[in-house]
């Protein structure tokens, strides 16, 4: 599901995560003007906060997280902000859509490929 509005698509996020198979989840590609050097610390509040989505809306997903696997700058949008898209898989953890080698929990795949954790503070 491609979340496209600028300067920010908050408020489809619900909709979008309504919108996933209940059986496997899904992608949903995230555009948001992000300041050049809080990318990461922006990924892991997006996780965070589809993930309070997920125990708001559908509490019955327990075993859903939200996993960002990549950030793509779109283009600059302003100096030090970039206009960016971000691929973020929401779905249970055994999903066939995404397999992670480590227990996959909210959190953001780093450049190298890591698994890294999304810590519980995590804000904007």
């Amino acid at each position: 599901i491609s979340l496209g509005l600028l300067p920010s698509c908050e408020g489809g996020w619900a909709i979008a995560v309504s919108c996933l198979r209940q059986d496997e989840g899904g992608w949903l590609h995230i555009h948001a003007n992000v300041t050049v050097n809080e990318r990461e610390k922006w990924a892991h509040w997006l996780c965070r906060s589809l993930r309070n989505i997920l125990q708001r809306d559908h509490p019955k997903r327990t075993r859903w997280n939200a996993v960002c696997t990549h950030i793509e700058k779109v283009k600059s949008f302003a100096p030090k902000v970039d206009h960016v898209v971000a691929d973020v898989f929401v779905g249970p953890v055994d999903s066939s859509k995404m397999r992670l080698k480590e227990n996959a929990t909210t959190g953001v795949v780093d450049f190298l490929g890591k698994f890294v954790p999304t810590p519980q503070n995590a804000l904007p």
